[in-house]
């Protein structure tokens, strides 16, 4: 015969911590800890995602592509709240800058599956390899349901994805959402500049470069240039300084309207290259550095 055993528990009972019940002198010492030390507290506050608000007391930092922030709010509201340095400024190469040796390409999967028809990932992934020792591409969203919507061979994005592994030695990181994103991005700063000490360096040129790599290296500081870019520039003006003259002697006509911008010239041989970037480089090559940084002279 079983005997039925009821028992009562008084409201700071129930409501008793577990690590109180199983292991009374463990949960006595983290109490000691917290009460001794209220900044634990909120070092240890979880964050809008539910992950650990601060993982460091100093802060991280973090540089990021300015079209790529005017479109992903959720993700620089993350890095802020957990204490980030954000610099928001034109990249010529992936959205995110996260150590001297790590930048980062956010694609979502539609994207993903379009620049791989047209070959733009693989240009990318290259310009990536080029300056940065470790690239990553984040691969965010459903690929399956990405898959479905352009009727595309799995084969062929499994073979895409060999490829910028095995022949660009990119890193490739699937994330679910904006927010698992923005997760992702605090790890890798986490681990680069915590960890391993790293800073932000947004080109890291290598002294034993060629001379034909030292010209690319060069015109791809330009704004929004990358290796790609100046290595057609090059091979259609012959010689870095040629293609600089080109630049500051390019005419950009506007119309009527002002709503449309025409660029002639010889630069327009060049694919790729439109009134924005010839802006850009004008106004680079222009202005005073002087006036830029408030030196009277």
């Amino acid at each position: 015969m079983h005997r039925l055993r009821v028992t009562f528990q008084t409201p700071n009972q129930r409501h008793r911590c577990p690590t109180q019940q199983l292991h009374p002198r463990r949960h006595a010492e983290r109490h000691t800890r917290l009460h001794k030390d209220p900044q634990r507290r909120r070092r240890g506050a979880k964050s809008i995602l539910g992950v650990r608000a601060r993982m460091t007391d100093q802060p991280l930092n973090i540089c990021i592509d300015s079209n790529e922030a005017s479109k992903q709010h959720s993700i620089i509201t993350y890095l802020k709240f957990n204490g980030f340095n954000v610099e928001i400024k034109p990249l010529p190469v992936c959205d995110y800058v996260v150590s001297d040796r790590v930048g980062v390409e956010r694609k979502d999967a539609s994207d993903f599956l379009g620049s791989m028809k047209d070959g733009r990932v693989f240009n990318q992934a290259r310009d990536m390899a080029e300056i940065y020792e470790k690239p990553v591409i984040i691969l965010e969203g459903s690929m399956k349901k990405a898959l479905k919507r352009s009727h595309m061979k799995p084969s062929s994005i499994y073979g895409a994805l060999s490829s910028l592994a095995l022949d660009y030695g990119v890193n490739i990181i699937p994330t679910d959402d904006p927010e698992s994103t923005a997760v992702l991005l605090h790890r890798l700063a986490y681990r680069e500049q915590a960890k391993e000490e790293r800073t932000i360096q947004l080109r890291s040129m290598n002294r034993s470069l060629s001379l034909d790599q030292q010209q690319i290296f060069l015109l791809s500081g330009l704004p929004q240039i990358g290796t790609t870019l100046a290595e057609n520039l090059l091979n259609t003006f012959d010689t870095p300084y040629k293609v600089l003259v080109e630049f500051a002697q390019a005419e950009i006509h506007t119309s009527p309207s002002g709503k449309t911008k025409r660029l002639t010239g010889p630069l327009t041989d060049v694919k790729g290259v439109g009134p924005k970037i010839v802006e850009s480089a004008q106004q680079l090559l222009h202005e005073s550095y002087p006036h830029l940084c408030g030196v009277k002279k």
